[in-house]
């Protein structure tokens, strides 16, 4: 087995060039590694699914070499002189060439590798408290690279299936490195990375007036809410309303008469001349209720009944679970226009006890126009934007006032909402397509 330099020389020997690409590819992959001494099959691919085609194909970097498959097999030469033979293994392997081979057609490059990756056993799966993002800063990228050590490891002592299956235990390793205390100090990795995640939050597409408002938001976001036992009273009646076999539905597909009379009795946005008659198409608030349940998954329509989900079934008689799964559901994970309206929405109402629906509206415009939206959705339509949101709050018992009324405020189920919201917009983002 060879050292470094020597292994180089012998490859240089052969071919200088292939010699300064091996050494290249080595020193990205150690300077990023999950080991400080180890070579890491996680590092591997990173280098040779990712790293390696992205670099030949990203428009900085367009060409950077001859011949894609020949680098690799220069690193896998590396690798192999420095004792790593499986490592060099998965280099030369038909999937890896599979995946250079795609590294042009981006879909299909996607669909490569995301199978290669669960396929080796070792890609950190998403937890209940956050899943991975694309583009991860340098704690995220750490801790990424140090998961998928330790489920190396795992599938090595045959403590974990080599195939990529064992999801709980998997998940349950996870968790465990991310609820550890970090090496300077009392705090876990976990509170790392949500203050990194944090710290690109507020930046995201350059609006002051939205960076403004998060940052003053930042110890209520950082926090999870505390168990609070508030309701969703609406929401819980209609879950309860279909346990077992389901809430019977009318022939047209609308829910029972009976049904939508006691939601009508108990939802305040069902008052004041929302609607009128019995059934489901004559009261707006009833149908959005039915609509966002569903939305959320937790309920679903099967045959002539409405059922509960499982996610449904298991929220039954726990308002806090509820809530925090209702927060994190009723906001898009996406950077889009409609993911600023919902945070400028919830941020304006947890900063001031009371705010005229107007105001938010303005707030929403600023944003949108900072942040460069134009078209639709964009400014000239923030009302409209912000009142369909609120809309909801309101049919869920978030705020106490409806959009068209002088002033809103959150309610106290709203404002553990929010905040599950806005930590969900910050742990859970959409990955690309």
């Amino acid at each position: 087995m060879h050292d470094l330099d020597s292994a180089l020389d012998v490859i240089r020997a052969r071919d200088d060039t292939a010699a300064k690409h091996a050494h290249a590819l080595w020193h990205v992959m150690r300077a990023t590694a999950a080991h400080p001494t180890k070579v890491t099959r996680y590092d591997v691919q990173q280098m040779v699914w990712r790293t390696l085609p992205g670099a030949h194909h990203s428009p900085g970097g367009e060409g950077a070499f001859d011949d894609l498959h020949q680098t690799c097999e220069s690193f896998a030469e590396l690798l192999f002189l420095l004792g790593h033979e499986e490592y060099a293994g998965l280099c030369r392997s038909a999937v890896t060439h599979e995946i250079l081979d795609a590294a042009a057609d981006r879909p299909r490059y996607r669909e490569l590798v995301a199978a290669a990756w669960a396929a080796s056993g070792v890609w950190p799966p998403d937890t209940p408290v956050l899943s991975w993002a694309d583009d991860g800063g340098p704690v995220e990228t750490a801790l990424h690279a140090a998961c998928g050590r330790l489920l190396e490891e795992a599938v090595d002592q045959g403590t974990l299936p080599a195939d990529g299956s064992g999801e709980p235990m998997r998940v349950g390793l996870v968790m465990r490195l991310l609820t550890s205390p970090e090496s300077e100090g009392e705090e876990s990795w976990f509170a790392r990375l949500l203050d990194e995640r944090l710290d690109a939050w507020f930046t995201r597409r350059g609006s002051q007036t939205r960076r403004e408002m998060l940052v003053r938001l930042r110890p209520e976001v950082r926090r999870a809410p505390e168990t609070t036992e508030e309701r969703l009273p609406a929401l819980t009646v209609l879950l309860e309303s279909c346990r077992g076999a389901g809430a019977r539905l009318t022939g047209s597909g609308y829910l029972p008469t009976a049904l939508v009379a006691t939601l009508v009795e108990v939802m305040p946005a069902c008052r004041g001349g929302a609607g009128t008659g019995r059934s489901e198409s004559q009261w707006p608030p009833v149908a959005l209720l039915r609509e966002l349940a569903e939305r959320m998954d937790l309920l679903t329509r099967e045959g002539g009944r409405l059922r509960l989900t499982d996610q449904g079934a298991a929220l039954i008689g726990d308002a806090d679970s509820l809530l925090m799964t209702v927060g994190e559901r009723l906001v898009t994970r996406e950077r889009t226009a409609l993911g600023a309206v919902q945070e400028v929405v919830f941020a304006a109402l947890l900063l001031e006890e009371r705010m005229a629906p107007a105001r938010v509206f303005e707030k929403i415009a600023f944003v949108l126009a900072e942040e460069g939206w134009s078209g639709e959705p964009g400014p000239a339509n923030a009302t409209e934007l912000g009142e369909r949101f609120l809309r909801r709050l309101w049919v869920l018992e978030a705020v106490d006032a409806d959009p068209t009324g002088r002033r809103v405020a959150l309610t106290d189920a709203g404002r553990a909402l929010a905040r599950w919201s806005l930590r969900a917009r910050v742990l859970f983002p959409a990955r690309a397509e």
